[in-house]
């Protein structure tokens, strides 16, 4: 289908890198000299040290389209959808999206930036996570907001299994089932093979709301429940008693958690949970769904996941126990006031199997934009929606009613802009026969309780998205279908009980104020787009702008995701054709969609490891998961997240086993045999990451998938570094039954500050049967979804994080089988490069790995003797590795990763992206550095010298946290740069070496 093809909203030819064939800076000049260089003769030479029998000889995809082309074809995918009026929300609300939302994602320097674990070069993205954790602070009531996770469903078992750790002995979470049934079914994926047991708390099929009395029995009858998770809009849009609800948690000493919407919490809208019970105690924690608050549906994702819990006088020590990041306020070594960072001690990265969650990004992006888009509305602003939706809702129910067999089917539970009609027709042939008319006219809801069977449930929401002309359009189809032959039902009074009273006192400010405000922000980070960004295993590569371009159609931002299947061919095209993508890019059978996060990716493939041994009869008896230590922290994390808790009972080690690491830097394929020897029976699976995170080649790695598959066990392989490998090595003939591909890496989707990340998940013939989710299906030219066989469950509540689908769709077809090659080979080439020259003056690590080849990333290290006199200058060894780190921030440079996975590593991946000059320039610095270093140790205790602060006190950060300030029009001021980055990268190493000694000098 051809139609109209939006325009481009940014100048291709003017930008360096985004014409530039498959995105890759180095000409056929600079690949012919790098290879030179390495006394080598072919890119295919690079993998020379890899057995022929597992590598592809080409991908099996078209070739790729030219930019023209590709700009066509996106537009004509996205015209393939039918925007509709619609009157869908349920589990995904659908708002106006704020004037200020496109200005704020088109600053490159917040979408494209790393998570900000380097404070003192990203207070731009620090400042904005925390304008939207204070604003959502305001919205709730509640002291402490983290950074966002990834959607409501996440949020919701992440509440729960805090609540677990909070309540001593407990083992239960009773959850309302009148919440979203999407939620519903992720938390009981989530829970399944762990320790956390669910009831589910039933309705009262007269009132549609949660049935208090049984409610009630079961909190008398089940012992060691931790908490109650219940909704304040339930899924047939009636507001829940939940002040009612949070006093008996109170009174059992239990949590409460409360499932919200933000966008009702605005002034004139319902009671803040912080406010919740009789005596105004308010719920314990918080969850929501907040994309709504920055985006359009977008196929349903990427998501915005709310969370709150309580941290003030009473209480300053749950907040330990709760999952994701925290931004909090603090002060660096100069009294400066600043962001950072907090309470990491929790984390994967750190903890390992004992972090409080996998979790290792946020929706970081998402939650940036709903803090701007928050101040673009302000109170006044939530109070116009919020009144117009309200206004709307009441209208509709009293009109529609007026039609003959058309009743409100819950008429004494209030509602506040979503209700419940009874129909009467089938409502799923309604629908249908609506959609043929224009008409989205809302969700099916009649099979969603046993309670309540055999009638036909039509739940429609209403917004500031709708116009009188859309609600006459509304009537008019129902006129159409129905006589109008009575009085209609006046929209039940709202007690005054369930309505706030105060006003969140969020600040309306000028869009353009806004807008200025957070392109200062911007530039207070790092971006792909000015040089090489080196963090190691981080894959920071351009982010191509027509990704954003795609991603951002409106053919595809207006799709609900509970569209008819008719409107939505364009968005299954779209998972069908990445769906067939990368099953041709890992040569596996199957793919997996949904997961949101390379992290998740890992939980995704552990749960259907659980479900395919649960089939064969052998779910209790796989209870060990083989991990190398130089594992990604989310690895142990995630195992411990599928249920494998680590522990030894009567002497037998159950959970993680750990492998050491061989000198060369590779898995020790010895320790793994001898373990299988006594305990092979016991193995549900491997976890391990191909390359290893020292940038080698785990070459034994087929072999040890043959062991693996020999004594019934699986094989999951992490993909964090495909960037290495894809499109050269044929995952299959390794042995590989699942594996994650990080969009936000290989596949060049931007890391957004910390998220949204995203990831796909390609899976072996052993495990097409558990696929979670939905796949989707092309029959005579249509498409549509199926249900796996024996599919494990779900982990979205729809589709997963779409735009960053639409992204990666974007970015194969412009690379095509021919680009996705290279890709590999480049990013190879490059890091194999800069490890030629830097190895001369530097020692790598491992120490006795110096000749194994190096893939896409390399660590640096420095000798005993400079090691020594950095001591000896002041600064601890321990210390030295970080402080680096700070050093090349003062070069213009983003750190690279350090003290992962060695202690005194500097881990460096360049990929693909920068041409031989820049890799050069790279390189030059880099050597400055230790010359620097070795001359002038001293300058270590101060560094960094020229980003808008100095090295931030953490102690203080994470002793005292403040979570959280009442924004007002006057927004947080913003700490101007010493010295501009682009300076910095532009100034001489000598020059630049003089300026450091004098600041230093002067501090």
């Amino acid at each position: 289908m051809k139609g109209t093809h939006t325009p481009l909203n940014y100048h291709p030819e003017k930008l360096k890198r985004e014409l530039k064939p498959f995105y890759i800076g180095a000409d056929d000049k600079d690949i012919n000299d790098m290879l030179k260089t390495l006394g080598l003769n072919s890119l295919d030479d690079l993998y020379a040290h890899i057995s022929s029998d597992v590598k592809m000889t080409s991908v099996p995809m078209p070739k790729h389209l030219a930019y023209e082309e590709l700009i066509g074809h996106v537009n004509d995918v996205a015209n393939k959808n039918n925007i509709k009026t619609s009157f869908l929300g349920d589990g995904l609300p659908q708002y106006k999206v704020t004037d200020v939302v496109g200005p704020v994602c088109d600053i490159r320097g917040l979408t494209t930036a790393y998570t900000p674990y380097q404070p003192e070069r990203s207070q731009g993205t620090l400042q904005t996570l925390w304008i939207y954790q204070s604003l959502v602070s305001q919205l709730t009531g509640f002291e402490a907001v983290n950074a966002s996770l990834y959607d409501r469903s996440t949020c919701l078992y992440e509440a729960m299994n805090c609540a677990l750790r909070l309540v001593k002995d407990s083992t239960t979470v009773v959850v309302a089932n009148t919440l979203y049934p999407g939620d519903l079914e992720v938390i009981e994926t989530h829970a399944k093979e762990t320790e956390m047991k669910i009831v589910r708390a039933p309705i009262n099929a007269q009132t549609g709301k949660l049935d208090i009395d049984a409610l009630k029995r079961i909190l008398n009858t089940t012992p060691q429940v931790a908490a109650v998770a219940f909704p304040q809009v339930n899924h047939f849009g009636n507001i829940e008693s939940v002040d009612e609800i949070v006093d008996l948690c109170s009174n059992n000493n239990i949590k409460s958690i409360a499932v919200v919407d933000p966008m009702l919490l605005g002034r004139g809208g319902l009671k803040a949970p912080a406010k919740f019970g009789v005596r105004g105690q308010g719920a314990d924690m918080v969850v929501a769904e907040g994309q709504h608050l920055a985006i359009g549906p977008n196929f349903g994702g990427p998501g915005l996941g709310i969370f709150g819990i309580r941290y003030n006088e009473q209480d300053k020590v749950s907040i330990r126990s709760t999952a994701g990041r925290y931004v909090g306020k603090t002060q660096d070594l100069k009294g400066r006031e600043c962001k950072a960072l907090i309470l990491s001690t929790r984390e994967q990265h750190i903890r390992r199997e004992k972090a409080t969650s996998n979790i290792c990004s946020n929706q970081s992006f998402v939650a940036t934009a709903a803090g701007a888009s928050m101040l673009a509305r302000g109170d006044e602003g939530f109070e116009a929606t919020l009144k117009h939706s309200r206004a709307l809702a009441e209208k509709a129910v009293e009109t529609l009613t007026q039609f003959e067999g058309v009743e409100l089917k819950f008429k004494g539970s209030a509602f506040f802009n979503e209700f419940t009609l009874k129909l009467p027709v089938n409502t799923s042939e309604f629908i249908h026969k609506a959609s043929a008319a224009g008409l989205q006219v809302g969700v099916d809801v009649s099979n969603r309780h046993t309670e309540i069977a055999g009638e036909n449930l039509l739940m429609l929401s209403f917004t500031d998205i709708h116009s009188e002309k859309d609600l006459d359009k509304l009537v008019s189809f129902f006129g159409s279908n129905f006589e109008k032959t009575k009085g209609g039902s006046p929209a039940p009074k709202i007690q005054s009980v369930m309505l706030r009273t105060d006003a969140p006192e969020i600040p309306r400010i000028d869009s353009k104020e806004i807008i200025a405000y957070y392109e200062k922000l911007g530039k207070q980070n790092l971006s792909p787009d000015d040089g090489i960004y080196p963090l190691g295993s981080c894959t920071m590569k351009y982010n191509p702008y027509i990704n954003d371009y795609a991603a951002s159609l409106p053919g595809f931002t207006n799709v609900h995701p509970q569209a008819p299947v008719e409107d939505i061919q364009g968005c299954l095209e779209i998972l069908f054709e990445i769906q067939e993508q990368f099953k041709a890019i890992t040569g596996l059978p199957g793919v997996v969609t949904q997961a949101v996060a390379g992290a998740q990716g890992e939980l995704v493939g552990l749960k259907m490891f659980q479900a395919y041994h649960r089939d064969r009869g052998e779910g209790d008896q796989r209870n060990v998961i083989i991990i190398p230590r130089s594992a990604h922290g989310t690895n142990p994390a995630t195992a411990t997240m599928a249920g494998y808790q680590t522990k030894m009972v009567e002497g037998q080690l159950y959970g993680i086993y750990t492998v050491e690491a061989l000198s060369n830097g590779e898995m020790n394929l010895a320790q793994i045999k001898e373990f299988l020897k006594t305990d092979g029976h016991r193995v549900a699976g491997v976890m391990v990451t191909n390359p290893n995170t020292a940038g080698i080649f785990e070459t034994q790695f087929k072999e040890m998938s043959e062991l693996i598959h020999a004594v019934g066990g699986l094989v999951y392989m992490d993909g964090a570094n495909m960037n290495a490998i894809a499109g050269i090595l044929d995952l299959n003939k390794l042995g590989v039954d699942a594996v994650h591909n990080n969009l936000h890496k290989t596949w060049t989707i931007p890391h957004g500050g910390g998220g949204p990340g995203d990831a796909i998940v390609g899976v072996s013939h052993r495990l097409l049967d558990f696929i979670p989710g939905v796949q989707v299906v092309k029959k005579d030219g249509k498409y549509d979804i199926v249900k796996p066989a024996k599919s494990c469950g779900s982990f979205h509540r729809h589709f997963g994080n779409f735009a960053h689908k639409i992204r990666a769709y974007t970015y194969i077809k412009a690379l095509g089988a021919d680009g996705v090659r290279k890709m590999s080979q480049v990013a190879v080439l490059s890091a194999r490069y800069l490890h030629n020259r830097l190895s001369k003056s530097y020692p790598t690590l491992p120490a006795e790995a110096g000749s194994a080849p190096r893939m896409h990333e390399f660590i640096l290290t420095l000798s005993p003797e400079t090691f020594k006199k950095v001591e000896a200058s002041g600064t601890p060894k321990t210390n030295t590795i970080a402080r680096i780190g700070k050093l090349f921030l003062d070069f213009g440079f983003h750190a690279p990763t350090v003290a992962f996975p060695e202690q005194y590593g500097l881990m460096i991946e360049p990929t693909e992206t920068y041409s031989k000059k820049e890799l050069d320039q790279f390189s030059d610095v880099v050597e400055t550095i230790l010359k620097l270093i070795n001359e002038h140790p001293e300058v270590l205790k101060t560094v960094p010298h020229f980003t808008p602060i100095d090295r931030v006190d953490e102690v203080l950060a994470n002793k005292t946290p403040v979570l959280t300030e009442k924004i007002t029009d006057h927004l947080p001021d913003i700490i101007p740069d010493r010295v501009d980055s682009e300076r910095l990268r532009n100034s001489t190493a000598g020059d630049l070496c003089e300026l450091i000694l004098k600041a230093h000098q002067n501090q």
